[in-house]
């Protein structure tokens, strides 16, 4: 599951094989490439820290991850690719480099892809900040985090019964009753309300 409402991911466009991690805050994360045709593990992946799935790029060849700061920190993290090929987490992390002083920390609750699956779109609550859209190109590794606004008074629980679509060359975020909250333009990333 990548999100609360049960949203799943992980399995390679191919559809010959999809992706398990382990469960539960251990000092490693656990992650396995099973293959469909006779779900045997066609690689194991252990990584020192808490992390968790993301999303994979097209090609199947690398692995998006979330790391978090700590088991005691779920709500701060960082994204991280692993090159399925070379066996290796790469260094550094994917980040919105247009926003140096972006601070990733929240909970995802939608998530969508485009059709190709080289964008993955995740919006994302952030009790004390403001709630984002973070959208990662899987081909290039480069990600822009797109905040909206929300009422600093109210909490953002409403946004976990939010979905996010892709209509075009838009991306609309709708409320619970199926309204357009909000709509982001996926080239220039402005937000507006329609």
């Amino acid at each position: 599951m990548i999100t609360p409402n049960g949203l799943a991911g992980g399995l390679f466009r191919s559809g010959n094989a999809f992706v398990l991690q382990s469960m539960g805050m251990h000092p490693r994360t656990e992650f396995r490439v099973i293959r469909t045709g006779d779900l045997g593990i066609q690689q194991s992946i252990s990584l020192k820290g808490t992390f968790a799935y993301d999303a994979l790029s097209p090609s199947g060849s690398r692995l998006y991850l979330i790391q978090h700061s700590s088991v005691q920190d779920l709500n701060h993290y960082v994204v991280r690719a692993y090159d399925l090929k070379s066996h290796k987490l790469m260094p550094g992390r994917i980040a919105d480099k247009t926003q140096k002083g972006w601070v990733m920390q929240g909970w995802p609750v939608a998530q969508t892809t485009t059709e190709d699956g080289r964008w993955v779109y995740t919006l994302y609550t952030n009790p004390g900040g403001t709630p984002f859209v973070h959208a990662l190109d899987t081909v290039k590794g480069v990600a822009h985090c797109v905040g909206f606004a929300w009422p600093a008074t109210q909490d953002q629980d409403p946004i976990f019964n939010f979905t996010l679509a892709i209509d075009g060359p838009k991306l609309v975020l709708r409320n619970d009753g199926g309204s357009v909250y909000r709509v982001i333009d996926r080239k220039t990333w402005q937000v507006t309300a329609r």
